[in-house]
Formats: C-alpha cells, structure tokens, sequence
C-alpha cells in the first residue's frame, strides 16, 4: 500500500496472505514492506534479462501495473482513470518516473540513464533513499551509481544475474549441488545435432525441446517430435544465440508445473509463494496460486530449493529474489521436483503477489488468486468500458472481502475503436469455483488472440 497509514506487515505473527505451510512469514513480510517503503524506488519491469521482449507492441508497458509502491519506474505512464482506481483501492503507484524517450530494444534502465532531467530528478527526491531492480544488468548496474541510492534485494553484481541465469550452467550445477534437472546438451554444430536429438529423446520418448541458453517468458523455446522438426528450429533459432537441446517430459509424466517464489539468502531460500504455472504452448501468461499442496509436494520444492540456493551462494548472488519453475513428477521413488527453468530476478508474480498480500491486510482475510495476461480482438478495452462491463464483479474498495477482478494493466488499441487489447488482471476469489467464475468473465470481454 501506498498510503502513509499503510500499517508494516508483521513477521513474527500471522498474515492472511501467508500460503500455509509455505511461505516464510519474516523474510515475505520484510521483502513486501520494503517494495510499499516511501523510501524505495521500484523497477519492477526485469527487462535486462535475456530475452525479455522490448520491441512493439508492448515496449511501452514495461514497469506498469497496479503496485504496492509509491513510486516506480515504468516506460510510459498507464491510463489516469487506471491509476485513479488503484489509488482509490489503497494501492499505488503515486508517483511515476518515466524515460523522456523510448527505444526499442534498449532495457528500461538504460532509458532511464540516457535522461539526464530525469536522473536529476529522481536524485533530488528527498524520501527516495533505496532502490529496488527487478534484474540487474549493467545498465541497471550504472544507473544505480548515478542515483546515489542504496540496492535493497538487488546487491548482487550484474555478472552473477548473468550467470545465475545461465540454463545450461544451472542444469550442470545440478549435478554437483543436488537438485533434478532434465538432461540436456548446448548444439553449436548442425552435426552435433542428430546424436544430441537422439540420445535425449530416447529418455522419455517424447522428442526434444530447443531453446535459447538465456531466454525469458518461454520465448523462443519450440517442441521437436522429430530430427528434421529438430533441425528446421535449430536453424531458425542459431542465430539468436547458443541453442540447447533438452529432454522433452511428456504431459502425463506431470503432476503440476510449478512456479517458486522466493528470497535467496546466506541461510537458504525463504519462499513467498508456490504457484502454478499458466502457459500457452512454452509461453508464460500468469500464475494461479491456490492452497491445495501436499507435504509431499512442499518437501520435494523445498529440497530442490535448497541446493539450488546453495549454488546461487557460491556464485555471489544472495539477499536477492529468485524464482524457479519445474515440474512436480509422480513415479516409483516419489513426488519430486524437476528444476527446469531459473528465474533468478525478481518474477512476473512477485508484484501481484504483494498486491494481493496488501489487499487481503485491507480485507482482513486471504484469498486464492490469480494473475493472468491477456490480448483480445474486440472494442478497445478502457478502464470505463471495463466497470460496465464488469460491474460487481470489479474489484471493489468498500466490499474487499467479496474479492473480485483487478485490472493491472491496460492498453487498448494504438488506432480505432476496435483491435487488440492487452489486459492484466489480477483475480482475488473466496474458492477454486469462484476463480474460474471470474476468468471466465473476464474472457468473454472479447475474442482471445493469446
């Protein structure tokens, strides 16, 4: 919240926002009263990260959002009447700190450096005292030179977010540290492909998955049933760096795909929240995040997590954010978690997260939640046209404890009334029935592009 009454979270009580079992109620509670401190200054936008998308159509809306700071960066300023609503919903942010100029492909710090007025302007703040980057290149790395202020979650150097986000150095930490991860080969050569193609599928019978050895979002990573599917996506891909040849897990091997949040400290990791992963084919579009987990299922995370924050130690990157994707897999030996995938930067379900942890303090009660991407082929989607649309099922300052659905992010069609619309919602529900209620909402606003 970005109130000056917004009372701190309490680490040493109970939180309605805690997820039983799992969330480490200190370090989430510390971690979500510095992202709503007036004295922080937040980039919630992790586009420095490889493979992070800074083009058209949507390099304008990065650092948007509905947000429990009181002043971010974001690339351009969202919708008045958006931010009209979240203010009046106890949430931020109050003041925005945008480039003079945008330019795709340039990472948001970047931006921000290149804008001398601006650079000024936030050193001249006199509440801004601390900084908090998503990710950290080394444009955020100078950047945070220039501003003079402290890194809160972001001290590591630029050097270890590069290589904690390395894929296949990560699959080969694995072996040493001691947690799962699937086989997998770097192709540089076209002749090395048939034996890596062969040998990995084999594994499970499933083909292979190319991807990039640095990528974000599930971009650019493709299915490869066969050796010529295998080839026909090495060579789209080769050129937009090393490329990884990775067994493929059939569906039915999976139990759940999991997402983990957390804090890596000098101690070991201290979870924020487990999620489920939303995809569309390899492609992040949100997180749904429940209360049903087993012990066995938090025992098989946590023990992957550990050795995972292990390796993270030695390679200098602690006291900082991480998330982890992987699957939950059944068979002989137990329920275990497979590492697929480290997000080692602060995650798309980060900001929602403490969104909804500051929701459920204002209502007094926890909910199940969801956040969710959206594009839709339809009439220009405005945050009046959503409050009609919508009507009691908007999220509602004066019936919070009705939960209901947040629009985070909106960004109607850049010419006409009619086109594609992109939409972020974050969905605050009482029970599984009640969240695919208000999904199913939100879909019928228009036709689904992705």
């Amino acid at each position: 919240m970005s109130s000056e009454s917004s009372a701190p979270s309490d680490p040493t009580g109970s939180a309605p926002w805690a997820q039983p079992g799992i969330t480490a109620l200190s370090d989430a509670g510390a971690f979500l009263d510095t992202l709503r401190s007036r004295a922080s200054l937040v980039f919630y936008s992790a586009d420095g990260d490889v493979g992070y998308p800074r083009a058209s159509p949507i390099h304008h809306l990065r650092g948007q959002g509905a947000s429990v700071s009181a002043s971010i960066v974001a690339a351009t300023p969202p919708p008045p009447e958006l931010v009209a609503y979240h203010r009046g919903l106890g949430l931020g942010p109050e003041r925005l700190y945008c480039p003079a100029r945008l330019r795709a492909g340039a990472p948001l710090a970047k931006l921000v450096l290149d804008d001398p007025a601006l650079v000024d302007r936030i050193r001249r703040d006199p509440q801004l005292r601390q900084i908090v980057l998503a990710f950290k290149d080394n444009s955020a790395e100078r950047l945070l030179g220039a501003l003079g202020l402290a890194p809160a979650y972001c001290a590591p150097q630029a050097f270890a977010y590069e290589a904690a986000n390395d894929k296949f150095e990560f699959a080969r930490a694995g072996a040493h540290y001691g947690f799962p991860t699937l086989p997998m080969e770097q192709v540089d050569d076209p002749a090395a492909l048939e034996p890596a193609f062969r040998s990995l599928a084999e594994i499970y019978g499933a083909g292979c998955v190319l991807r990039l050895r640095r990528g974000a979002g599930g971009e650019h990573v493709y299915h490869a049933r066969s050796l010529p599917a295998a080839r026909h996506a090495w060579r789209r891909l080769r050129a937009r760096g090393a490329l990884l040849v990775v067994a493929r897990v059939p569906a039915e091997l999976v139990l759940r795909e999991v997402a983990a949040h957390g804090i890596a400290t000098k101690t070991g990791f201290r979870p924020l929240v487990f999620s489920e992963q939303i995809l569309q084919g390899y492609r992040f579009r949100g997180s749904r995040v429940t209360r049903e987990w087993s012990e066995k299922e938090i025992r098989a995370i946590s023990s992957a997590l550990e050795g995972i924050t292990r390796w993270l130690q030695d390679i200098g990157y602690v006291d900082a954010p991480v998330g982890v994707d992987g699957f939950l897999m059944g068979g002989p030996e137990g329920t275990r978690f497979v590492a697929i995938d480290p997000n080692v930067r602060m995650t798309g379900t980060m900001g929602p997260w403490a969104v909804m942890a500051a929701l459920s303090e204002m209502a007094g009660k926890g909910f199940i939640w969801q956040t969710e991407h959206f594009a839709m082929l339809g009439p220009a989607i405005t945050f009046p046209w959503l409050r009609t649309r919508l009507g009691a099922d908007l999220l509602d300052a004066a019936r919070l404890e009705q939960g209901g659905i947040l629009p985070s992010l909106i960004s109607p069609p850049w010419v006409g009334p009619f086109g594609i619309s992109r939409l972020r919602v974050i969905l605050l529900a009482h029970d599984a029935h009640h969240l695919t209620y208000l999904r199913r909402r939100v879909r019928r606003l228009g036709l689904l592009v992705r």
